[in-house]
């Protein structure tokens, strides 16, 4: 018999791999290849960081990698579906290192990255496992490194839609788990990861588009909140 909290979390986590391990077999490269808005923004920060090596916790079959790679950073993804990575590879090759499993596993391997992009993902943990993806993203970052973060925002639509299950946090779409964030959440969770920046940013979602670097003064009063 296993602990009570153990098998809560190897539940949760089978779950969300066999979510995910459906929904790119019977999708595929559903998103396309077209980079993001915040991808764009996020490469431009980059690039005028003289970012060189990028992680990507959340990966998929690398849709937001590509823009990276085409200017010259090498990328490393972290990725839960055996089928996405497999899509990956088909598309890179062994132009990226892709670790197989949860990002609630992190680290994977030792490296300090001067850059790390999480897209569409931190909101869609729960509270212990945001703050845990942070500082593990954080620890991973190099001196003077930046790190980004997109996060859904309160103005969503499908914000109070579905089942509420927390704090502004709801099940929708066949057992998504959504949190959606508003500035005072951002404030709470990245304050001390030197948040410097964040921004708004229209996809299919209004996002927040988050921006840390690892060195620098942080805290209130320190960042902007750009409306875009």
């Amino acid at each position: 018999m296993c602990h009570f909290g153990r098998c809560h979390l190897y539940t949760k986590r089978y779950a969300m791999t066999e979510f995910w391990e459906e929904a790119f077999k019977d999708k595929g490269e559903m998103w396309g290849f077209e980079p993001a808005k915040s991808t764009v923004l996020t490469n431009d920060l980059f690039v005028s960081k003289g970012v060189k090596n990028v992680l990507i916790p959340g990966i998929g079959y690398g849709r937001n990698a590509q823009l990276f790679i085409e200017n010259g950073m090498k990328v490393t993804g972290i990725e839960i579906s055996r089928t996405a990575i497999a899509l990956a590879h088909q598309h890179f090759g062994n132009e990226i290192t892709i670790y197989h499993g949860s990002v609630t596993e992190m680290p994977f391997d030792k490296v300090l990255y001067d850059g790390i992009y999480c897209y569409g993902l931190v909101y869609l943990l729960d509270e212990d496992e945001r703050l845990k993806l942070i500082q593990d993203c954080y620890s991973q970052l190099a001196d003077n490194g930046f790190m980004v973060f997109t996060a859904i925002t309160k103005q969503a639509t499908t914000y109070g839609q579905g089942t509420c299950i927390g704090k502004d946090r709801f099940e929708m779409f066949g057992g998504v788990q959504l949190f959606f964030y508003d500035i005072e959440a951002i404030t709470e969770e990245f304050g001390n990861v030197g948040l410097f920046e964040t921004t708004e940013v229209i996809e299919n979602y209004p996002f927040y588009l988050i921006k840390c670097r690892k060195e620098g003064v942080c805290g209130s009063g320190m960042w902007d909140v750009v409306m875009g």
